[in-house]
């Protein structure tokens, strides 16, 4: 069925397919191509985000894929019972030296001053520059309102039961990294000076994709761009690493040293990558999955992972607590204030 609705919507054989990360790939008339389900993209419009990625290409960056429309001139196309957008992938080009020899943390600040200086989508509903507060307000006053709901009704299930135990110090933890961002609003004297960039919507290890044609996880995709302080990235980076088995200090530490020999990190980004590992975003990711979908085999799936993430928040408190010891190397995080209910 893919390859017919290949076909039928692009004119395009399928001479090879392939697995690019999670999304399905497949070779066509010499080029590569990738299908991208709209479930994992950021949510933004085709003209933020041929915007965007015109924007990067202008000021340098050239490993970005394309979005290929269907004969009928459209961006989104349903593939397999799915909707989605496909991708033409950069072929390397003769002659061009990548980024493909640097390390992580120091090509994401290098793709972060190309996304700098970013005006024409900066009001649009791809900009979450400055929103992080009101969202994560709105969230847990959505959470807040499913606890009330569930405390009155009696939990029917484990889960039911996990989350009306674990709510009231997740709320805690929430309204802590509302305030932390609410105080280095008022307290950072450059804040004013802060810009958005072109961002990921949760940058992690996996972002970038390779390709049969470019070996090296370079290919950034469009579908993931959105606007937001340089903080996101770094911080979202930093979480995905720690829940992983192989975590280590020494690579986190790695990873901002590199970044930072490209683009030091100024006393406020520090403060907002605090703020954002504050903010129990895969707790608000996993209830709201759980909650969401009515398939038994989701709630057996979400159910198991939330317990696992409670087992695993006494070692994220510690790491919260050890964060700025962690990175003390960095000179503009010494005089950020710390939780003291965290030491």
């Amino acid at each position: 069925m893919f390859e017919r609705n290949i076909y039928d919507h692009y004119q395009l054989y399928c001479e090879e397919r392939f697995m690019l990360g999670d999304f399905e790939g497949f070779l066509a008339g010499g080029e590569h191509f990738v299908f991208v389900p709209t479930e994992f993209t950021a949510g933004q419009s085709i003209q933020d985000m041929m915007l965007m990625a015109e924007h990067l290409k202008t000021n340098g960056e050239r490993v970005i894929a394309e979005v290929f429309p269907t004969v009928q001139k459209q961006s989104i196309a349903l593939v397999d019972g799915v909707d989605g957008y496909l991708l033409k992938l950069p072929n390397r080009l003769n002659g061009w030296r990548s980024d493909e020899d640097e390390s992580l943390g120091r090509t994401l600040a290098f793709f972060h001053y190309k996304g700098g200086n970013i005006q024409t989508v900066r009001h649009s509903t791809t900009n979450y520059f400055g929103q992080w507060k009101a969202i994560w307000e709105k969230r847990l006053t959505q959470l807040e309102q499913w606890y009330e709901k569930m405390l009155a009704q009696l939990p029917q299930t484990e889960i039911d039961n996990a989350f009306l135990m674990s709510f009231p110090y997740y709320m805690g933890l929430t309204e802590n990294a509302i305030q932390y961002v609410a105080d280095s609003d008022i307290d950072e004297p450059y804040r004013a000076n802060e810009q958005p960039v072109i961002c990921h919507h949760c940058f992690t290890e996996n972002s970038w994709l390779s390709s049969p044609d470019i070996p090296h996880s370079i290919i950034k995709l469009p579908t993931d761009f959105i606007i937001d302080h340089p903080s996101r990235d770094i911080a979202e980076w930093i979480r995905a690493e720690f829940y992983k088995e192989d975590y280590t200090e020494e690579k986190v530490v790695a990873f901002i040293y590199d970044y930072e020999s490209v683009k030091p990190l100024t006393s406020y980004t520090w403060r907002m990558i605090y703020a954002r590992l504050l903010f129990p975003l895969k707790y608000f990711e996993i209830i709201e999955s759980y909650y969401g979908t009515q398939l038994k085999s989701d709630r057996l799936y979400y159910g198991e992972r939330f317990l696992d993430l409670l087992d695993q928040e006494q070692r994220n408190q510690n790491f919260l607590s050890r964060f700025h010891q962690l990175v003390g190397s960095s000179e503009m995080i010494t005089g950020n204030p710390r939780l003291d209910w965290l030491q």
